[in-house]
């Protein structure tokens, strides 16, 4: 069973207390950076998320409004998807897959006025991108170049 909830202090070591394999630190932040940076931290928004599978924290992601949005689309009633990470240990358990699925109600119960997900999957990730394709997020066919090198465009539209 795969739940979301809005971050919160008490979770803080369970999320900084692991790393990604190296090829998947490539392509995603673990919450130790995104968590101990005051910046972003106080961004009012940018908020992060903690995924829970069967009551364990197993998982992070933020969800943005800034400006930095708009790189994947020119819808202004859409939301950014940033650091979404699985702990090693409970990946292969269909744990983002289900955190996807669920990813489209979460964002309208939390920001009603929303009407777009939208996010970057570089290239190289394969098994990201096939994820989020068999999740039904769709590619746009644009290409965003980022630091780490050219993203697709993802999107889903929220009815």
């Amino acid at each position: 069973m795969v739940t979301i909830k809005p971050y919160e202090t008490k979770y803080f070591d369970a999320l900084t207390s692991y790393e990604l394999e190296e090829q998947q630190a490539t392509f995603s932040l673990v919450p130790k950076y995104i968590l101990t940076n005051e910046e972003v931290m106080v961004n009012k928004l940018r908020t992060q998320y903690v995924i829970f599978y069967q009551d364990k924290t197993v998982g992070f992601f933020s969800l943005d409004l800034s400006a930095d949005r708009l790189i994947y689309t020119t819808n202004q009633a859409s939301i950014l998807l940033r650091a979404f990470s699985i702990m090693p240990q409970f990946q292969g358990k269909g744990i983002a897959k289900s955190t996807m699925l669920l990813l489209p109600t979460f964002v309208k119960e939390y920001f009603p006025t929303v009407e777009e997900i939208v996010f970057g999957v570089n290239y190289e990730n394969t098994l990201a991108y096939n994820l989020y394709i068999k999740t039904d997020y769709q590619d746009s066919g644009r290409t965003y170049q980022g630091i780490k090198g050219p993203q697709h465009c993802m999107f889903k539209l929220l009815g």
